[in-house]
């Protein structure tokens, strides 16, 4: 078996299915365990990646969404706030 993902015309994943060897279909990409798709997510320069949740991050040069602040490293705990553009430390 294997398994694959359905996009729309701007590579969004639309539907996963898992299917026999012989399958294929246009619109249908395979995936992996290594390389997992994600419903929401997209399909990027070959390569499967979870949906962006923030409007304000961009892509970097491997395809990774980064915020447009670095997260702190002072090893304390933050989440992101999209409506400041900035990390929020969590207690």
């Amino acid at each position: 078996m294997k398994n694959f993902a359905q996009l729309n015309s701007n590579n969004i994943v639309t539907n996963i299915s898992v299917a026999d060897e012989n399958w294929s279909a246009d619109g249908w990409i395979e995936f992996t365990e290594e390389n997992p798709a994600y419903i929401g997510g997209d399909y990027f320069e070959g390569y499967f990646y979870h949906e962006n949740l923030y409007p304000s991050w961009k892509r970097n040069g491997t395809g990774l969404w980064i915020p447009p602040v670095p997260m702190p490293t002072d090893g304390k705990r933050y989440q992101w706030n999209e409506s400041t553009l900035s990390w929020d430390e969590v207690n």
